[in-house]
């Protein structure tokens, strides 16, 4: 009569435990030196009692395991390659002290450059070896096998537009932070945005442009858009002016594809994307120096206000009236509080904490 070593049906498997715990186990770090050595001791005795019966499955845990551990380690070696890049710069860059109100461009090399005026201009040579600031201060840029990166911090009551070396240009809005390589030289284009930019980005066949923010990314293959992702918004928006954009969610898989006229926005509160079809020029007027509003919030239109004057503007209203008009921001502060006041019923009054908006 021959002989066999397979298992009777129905018995259970001596080595199933330790099987099912290796398998959750690997590549799990949490596991002390001590528990690890045991859970081997633990397998290699059960191979050694039955090991005709067990060889076999020996050599596939342990190559399930090999292969498992292998897969951990790529993805491990993946996770810092995946952080590298303009999003893992403007993380860790440290915060600039904002001592003078005006522009500033900081360098690779951490120099820092003042750009002066309300609205200034950078304009970057085609290979990224220049940058010439508001058309008459030229600036040499540090050359190097790593990518070097500049950053440029608009503050309230500033504005600022870059022509990037791929010939992209990018208007920034006030309190907005942009960080991006002097050199698109890999297959994708990538900034970091925190506040609000109008972009009009050059087509580049094989190299798409994207933009973080904190919440956001959004893909780009050549068009026009406006995002604003200010930190102390409760939403950050996309809206499309021409071109194609589809816009992610960082957290979660929320996305939106637009198309020119609508706008997606991004709850940081319930991590959703709505898409709407919007009046683009109430979202970019800001860039020819206006602001226009449609029935919209007071508070909204004082925050914009606040921002691009920088002077602390609020309201005694109990957030039920609202404001529909074209706002010439190149006016004096006055003229454009008239104009808000006669269409609220308002009026204003100078502090020493800014500008409170009462009932008449």
């Amino acid at each position: 009569m021959s002989q066999h070593n397979e298992q009777p049906s129905g018995e259970r498997d001596p080595l199933e435990p330790e099987v099912k715990q290796i398998v959750r186990a690997a590549g799990n770090e949490s596991l002390a030196p001590d528990e690890k050595a045991e859970l081997w001791e633990r397998i290699e005795t059960s191979v050694s009692e039955r090991q005709p019966v067990y060889r076999r499955l020996w050599w596939k845990v342990a190559a399930a395991v090999i292969v498992l551990v292998a897969a951990g380690w790529w993805m491990l070696r993946q996770k810092p390659v995946a952080e590298k890049g303009v999003l893992a710069f403007a993380q860790q860059q440290q915060p600039v002290a904002d001592t003078s109100g005006e522009t500033r461009l900081v360098l690779g090399n951490n120099r820092q450059v003042t750009l002066s005026g309300a609205s200034a201009s950078l304009t970057y040579s085609q290979n990224g070896t220049h940058v010439m600031v508001n058309d008459n201060e030229q600036y040499q840029q540090e050359g190097g096998e790593e990518i070097q990166y500049n950053t440029l911090i608009v503050p309230y009551g500033r504005r600022a537009k870059i022509t990037m070396e791929d010939g992209t240009e990018v208007w920034l809005n006030a309190g907005s932070r942009m960080v991006y390589p002097v050199v698109f030289d890999g297959k994708s284009r990538e900034v970091f945005l925190e506040g609000e930019a109008y972009f009009e980005v050059v087509g580049r066949e094989g190299h798409p442009f994207f933009v973080y923010t904190s919440q956001l990314k959004t893909a780009v293959l050549g068009t026009a858009f406006n995002i604003s992702a200010y930190a102390d918004d409760a939403e950050q928006t996309v809206v499309l002016i021409q071109g194609s954009v589809k816009v992610h969610a960082n957290v979660g898989a929320a996305q939106q594809l637009l198309t020119p006229g609508y706008k997606a926005g991004y709850s940081v509160i319930d991590h959703n994307i709505s898409k709407e079809q919007v009046n683009t020029m109430i979202y970019t007027a800001w860039k020819e120096g206006r602001l226009m509003f449609e029935h919209a919030p007071l508070q909204h239109i004082l925050k914009k206000l606040s921002r691009y004057f920088n002077i602390r503007i609020t309201t005694e209203s109990n957030g039920q009236s609202t404001f529909s008009g074209d706002l010439d921001l190149a006016d004096d502060i006055g003229h454009v509080l008239d104009a808000v006041s006669v269409s609220t019923g308002m009026k204003y009054e100078h502090t020493t904490e800014g500008i409170i908006l009462k009932k008449k």
